[in-house]
């Protein structure tokens, strides 16, 4: 009777192999934000005077420093973010997290509908805000927020820049409305797109 070990060893070969070529896991995405809101350019009620949260780990950024970005998951926090293009490009991205100022705030930022222009310097994007101090949901106009990036940090996947909106408000109580002010910071990385 022949031995079936050779047989086996070859049929096996090919099996073992495609096990070690699958494609490796992609790395979380992370991110950090430092917002601030500001009372309205123009007419309206803020529910708060003046405010600015910061969500890192522990810190958000700002133009100088890109602050310490949280994974997506670490410390309850929830990043989310796609960056596409290579000469423009498109964005989406959430951070959701809690602050580490005293007292602590949940915040939740979302920017769709991102775009950078061609010179990679300037874009627009929609925003939404959402904090315990607002306690609703605060949106911009469609593409009504001027987007700057610091420094050339902009590449499929990543994204740093800056974010304001004249108007922010609150679609179910008219007349309440905010700003996103000029100190407003955002880092994305490991978006898809990378």
């Amino acid at each position: 009777m022949k031995n079936g070990c050779p047989r086996w060893s070859i049929l096996a070969l090919p099996l073992l192999a495609a096990w070690g070529c699958s494609d490796p896991v992609p790395r979380p995405a992370q991110g950090n934000l430092t917002l601030s809101i500001q009372p309205p350019v123009g007419p309206g009620n803020c529910p708060v005077p003046g405010i600015t949260y910061e969500i890192g780990n522990p810190k958000g950024p700002n133009t100088i420093s890109p602050g310490d970005r949280l994974i997506d998951g670490e410390h309850a926090a929830t990043i989310k973010c796609a960056v596409n293009g290579s000469s423009t490009f498109t964005f989406s991205g959430t951070v959701k997290g809690i602050t580490n100022t005293t007292p602590s705030s949940k915040v939740a930022f979302q920017l769709t509908n991102g775009v950078i222009n061609t010179d990679k310097m300037t874009g627009t994007a929609t925003v939404a805000v959402n904090t315990n101090d607002l306690a609703a949901n605060f949106t911009s106009p469609a593409g009504g927020c001027t987007v700057g990036v610091v420094g050339d940090n902009v590449k499929a996947g990543s994204l740093w820049a800056t974010v304001t909106c004249p108007t922010i408000t609150d679609p179910t109580a008219p007349g309440r409305a905010c700003s996103v002010g000029s100190i407003t910071t955002f880092v994305l990385e490991n978006c898809e797109g990378s």
